[in-house]
This record gives structure tokens, sequence and C-alpha cells, in this order.
């Protein structure tokens, strides 16, 4: 039986964000598990460890500790495979608000996501998961051509959750029904649930593949056709201090995590 989600995404949180440009770690001279970590690898304590076990060399000789600086003219490998940082891209998580058309064009009578972006950023970026123009919620943006390959492919489906408001309630019986019912002929769709402590027409659908649109297309074939649907939940990705119309970069963690996890 799949697990319902634990967290609750849909709780508003004070903003602190910033859109500020990220500074980019100095790729040169890093520690080594800490190069090994930017190569996609693992994290800088488990690359610690390969490098412990012996997994690791630095021009062709085994490596033994971590602390060791990897230099411009190095190569490093790990079990026999030659470890290399990927060129600097850019990672942008949007909150997108709704009637926003998803397209950079400039736009007349309609905003799109060129009025939120501006002259803000310098490099071309394209959404990754994207919402159509009704929708709201969490729109992963990159230059990264290679994360939105994989993110196209059926074997890397994108992780979502939807905050969704109903026309009418649904009753947790019904939902219970709707659940099984649905769960069995989408296998995509993870879990559906009341949204804690809200209304009966408040749900929060979990899936793995799928978009907004298919979501909305599922309720209407079901006689429950959506108010409002709003993805509060990407990959790991959360809308918390991300309000409404605003976006931030990710950290260098988590754009890690997105590209080799």
């Amino acid at each position: 039986m799949k697990k319902p989600f634990k967290k609750d995404f849909f709780t508003k949180k004070k903003s602190t964000n910033s859109t500020n440009f990220p500074t980019q770690t100095n790729l040169d001279n890093l520690r080594l598990n800490k190069f090994m970590a930017h190569c996609g690898v693992g994290t800088r304590r488990a690359c610690e460890i390969y490098i412990k076990k012996g997994l690791v060399k630095v021009n062709e000789e085994v490596a033994t500790e971590s602390a060791y600086r990897v230099q411009s003219n190095d190569v490093v490998t790990y079990e026999g495979k030659v470890l290399r940082i990927d060129k600097k891209c850019v990672y942008v998580l949007l909150n997108k608000p709704k009637k926003y058309v998803p397209t950079f064009e400039k736009l007349v009578g309609e905003k799109s996501f060129a009025n939120i972006f501006s002259d803000k950023i310098k490099v071309e970026i394209k959404p990754v998961g994207n919402l159509i123009k009704t929708s709201l919620g969490l729109v992963l943006l990159t230059d990264d051509d290679v994360l939105i390959e994989k993110f196209s492919k059926l074997e890397h489906p994108i992780r979502s959750i939807f905050h969704l408001i109903l026309e009418k309630p649904m009753s947790v019986e019904l939902r219970q029904v709707v659940q099984k019912s649905l769960i069995e002929k989408y296998p995509n769709i993870h879990t559906i649930n009341h949204v804690k402590g809200k209304k009966e027409n408040e749900i929060g659908i979990e899936l793995k593949g799928g978009t907004d649109e298919e979501v909305i297309r599922i309720f209407k074939e079901i006689g429950f056709p959506i108010e409002k649907i709003d993805r509060v939940f990407f990959n790991g990705l959360t809308k918390k201090d991300l309000p409404r119309g605003r976006f931030r970069f990710l950290t260098e963690q988590e754009a890690i995590f997105l590209k080799h996890f």
C-alpha cells in the first residue's frame, strides 16, 4: 500500500527570499571530497568514505586524503570513471502566479514570465515541468540542457504535489473510493488526501510523472472540476520562503541532487 506524504506543504510561510544572482563556488582548488560531490558522485560525507576505501585515484594514484586540493590539470577517477565538473548553469525556482502565460515573450494585454524576470537573468532559461496559464505554483527554469533532457524521459518522472481546490466538496468516504479507483487506473498517481485543517473541497494529490493539465482533466471526468490548482512540491523543492510571483536560485546541493539523483 502506498504511503501518504507526511509533510504539510500547504502552510504559508513568511518570505525572506532574495532574487540576487547566486555567487558561484570557485571550482578550482576544491577539496577532493567536495570536487567529487560537485561531479554528482554523492554527498561530501559519502565521498570521504569512498576515498578511504581506496576507490578514488588522482593522476592514476590511489588518493587517501579528502583534504587533497584538486588542481586544474589533475585527472580524478572514481571506480575507473573520469570525473569532471559540469559547466556552470543557472537553476531558478519560480512560484508562478495565476494567469501568467508560461513564455518569455512579451505579450500585449497579458502577463508572462517576461514580466517576472525582465532583465534579472542574463542567460536563456527554459522551464522544466511547465504549468499552463491558469495553474499556480512551482516551476523550475534552467539553461542546463542535460537536466531538461533528463526530465523529458519516462525513466525520470517529475515528482509533484498539487494542492487542489474543487468546485464542490468531496467527503472523506468518497475521496477514499476516488483514490483507490484513480490509483488503479493511473499508476503515476501516488496518493490523494484531504488537506489537513482545510475544507472538504481542498485536496492534495501526489504524482510521479504527469502534468497539471492531466490532473484537471481527470477530476473533471469524475465530476469534480478544479477551481484552483497549485503545485506546492517539485522533486524535493517546496514553496518555503517563496511568495507568489517571486523566484530564487537553487543552492549548489539542490542543483546537484536534481542533476544526479
